[in-house]
């Protein structure tokens, strides 16, 4: 065999080439992911799970070889009771936000448009505080009341990247519901692998301004 064919096979075969790399990337973004779902559908360990994705995320971005199964367990553990403060936290807010805006959705008089009105403000809110504490959560080891105002402050020094990180949620949403295919597509799209990719693409965002205050 010619020394180039050998140089050739040793490349496609060497797991430090680039393709292996992407490859073991994206191995570890569909585990995790999968792992989240499954640990979401309590629903109220939801904030458990979210804290989980964003460590585990954290540490396949900047190492390589992650046991991606032990980690996401062990941090599962190591966080139960931060993540059911923040999910319980959260789970109340929305619940009482969409039930409210369920009842007073078909009345048009001044007072009920007032009522949707704070209830879309809590929602849109909350979704930017939140996708600012849980990487925060994840990354230090602080209580829920610390996370929460450590959140605050880093979105609304930041609020432009929260605001196009909200943006792009919204804009996935309303694809996913213009049809029952899109629905379906989305949403098996999000099972295999959509969770973790969007935390993967977060995560170098909210390192960049973790960086900035450290």
């Amino acid at each position: 065999m010619s020394q180039k064919g050998r140089s050739l096979i040793k490349a496609a075969f060497d797991t430090d080439n680039f393709l292996m790399r992407i490859s073991e990337k994206v191995l570890d973004i569909v585990t995790v992911n999968l792992l989240f779902v499954v640990t979401c559908l309590p629903i109220v360990t939801i904030g458990v799970a979210k804290i989980s994705l964003y460590e585990t995320i954290f540490e396949i971005k900047k190492s390589r070889r992650v046991p991606v199964f032990r980690t996401y367990l062990r941090v599962f553990r190591q966080n139960i009771k931060l993540g059911f403060q923040l999910g319980l936290l959260e789970l109340s807010i929305v619940l009482l936000s969409l039930s409210d805006l369920y009842l007073f959705w078909g009345q048009t008089a001044l007072p009920f448009q007032l009522v949707k009105a704070i209830c879309l403000g809590i929602l849109i809110f909350l979704t930017i505080v939140m996708l600012a504490s849980y990487p925060i959560a994840a990354r230090y080891d602080l209580t829920w009341k610390e996370v929460l105002q450590k959140g605050l402050i880093l979105a609304s020094l930041n609020f432009p990247w929260f605001f196009l990180m909200l943006a792009i949620l919204l804009l996935i949403i309303m694809v996913l519901y213009l049809s029952a295919f899109t629905l379906l597509l989305g949403g098996s799209t999000f099972i295999l692998f959509g969770f973790g990719l969007l935390t993967f693409m977060q995560v170098g965002l909210m390192e960049k301004l973790f960086a900035k205050y450290e």
